[in-house]
C-alpha cells in the first residue's frame, strides 16, 4: 500500500501501484474530546469548496458543509457528506478501513462538473473565535485519504497534532484536488487561519455569520424533547443551537 505523509509531500499523484488512477476518494476526519477547550466541546467540521481555476466558488452548489445541507437542502451528485459530529463522540461517525472517523466525505472525481477544476478540503472549529478555541486544545486531529474502492492500495495521512505550526490556528485548508491532464491529483496545503471559519469562507468569496452561543433550555414533555431559546422561542435538536427545528416555537 502507498502510505504518504502529506506534511512532507506537497503534491501527490493519486495512482495505484499498477498505474491506474484513483477516482473515488474517502476523506476521513477524526479528533478526540479535550478538557482544555474552554468548557465548550470542540466541534470540528470538514468543509469543501469546489472552484474554477480562479478559485471562484458558487453558492450553494459548490459549497460542501453541514449548514448548506441543513439550511438549504443542498446535496451533491459527486460528494457524500457525513452527518455533523458536534463533539468528537466516537459513538457517532463511521469505521472505514478498520479505523474510526468522526466526519467524512466520499468524493467521486469522475462526477465533478467539467467547468470546475479544484476542490479544497478544509477543517474548521465551529465558533472558535467566540469560544477561544484553537487546534492545540484538541488531541489527535487527523485527516486520512483513501482509495474508496481499494483502501489497502492507497492512503495519505495528515496529522495536525504532530505539527506545531497549527497550534494557534482554528481553521485550515488541508489540501486541494486539482485537475491535471483529465485526472485529479492532490496537493497538501496546510494554509491556516486564526480568525476562524468566517475568515476561511471569506477567501472563497462568502460572508457568513456563525451566530453566538446562547443559553438554551432543555425541554422534555408532551411537546417532545428539544432545546429552546426562551427569548426568541426558537427550538433546536441540539444544545448548541446548530440544528434548528423549523416552524417550531416554544418559550416555556
Amino acid at each position: 500500500m502507498a502510505v504518504i505523509n502529506m506534511n512532507k509531500t506537497p503534491k501527490i499523484n493519486m495512482a495505484k501501484e499498477n498505474g491506474e488512477s484513483v477516482n473515488k476518494l474517502f476523506v476521513g476526519l477524526r479528533w478526540d474530546k479535550n478538557r482544555f477547550s474552554n468548557e465548550k466541546e470542540a466541534d470540528l467540521d470538514v468543509v469543501g469548496f469546489l472552484t474554477d481555476e480562479n478559485r471562484k466558488c458558487r453558492f450553494p452548489s459548490d459549497l460542501v458543509n453541514h449548514q448548506n445541507t441543513d439550511n438549504y437542502g443542498t446535496t451533491w451528485d459527486w460528494c457524500e457528506l457525513s452527518e455533523d459530529n458536534m463533539d468528537g463522540d466516537d459513538s457517532k461517525g463511521i469505521t472505514f478501513a478498520g479505523e474510526h472517523y468522526d466526519e467524512y466525505m466520499i468524493i467521486d472525481t469522475d462526477k465533478i462538473p467539467a467547468d470546475r477544476s479544484d476542490f479544497y478540503i478544509c477543517m474548521t472549529i465551529y465558533r472558535a473565535v467566540q469560544r477561544l478555541q484553537r487546534f492545540d486544545m484538541i488531541d489527535n486531529v487527523q485527516m486520512h485519504i483513501y482509495d474508496y474502492n481499494a483502501p489497502d492500495k492507497f492512503k495519505a495521512t495528515f496529522d495536525l497534532s504532530e505539527d506545531e505550526k497549527f497550534s494557534s490556528l482554528n481553521a485550515v485548508e488541508l489540501g486541494r484536488l486539482y485537475r491535471y491532464n483529465g485526472k485529479f491529483k492532490f496537493q497538501a496545503l496546510g494554509r491556516g487561519y486564526i480568525n476562524g471559519t468566517s475568515e476561511l469562507f471569506k477567501t472563497f468569496g462568502f460572508n457568513i455569520d456563525e451566530g453566538e452561543d446562547e443559553e438554551l433550555k432543555y425541554y422534555v414533555g408532551k411537546d417532545g424533547e428539544f432545546y429552546y431559546n426562551p427569548n426568541t422561542g426558537e427550538c433546536y435538536e441540539d444544545s448548541e443551537g446548530k440544528h434548528k427545528i423549523e416552524g417550531k416555537v416554544f418559550r416555556g
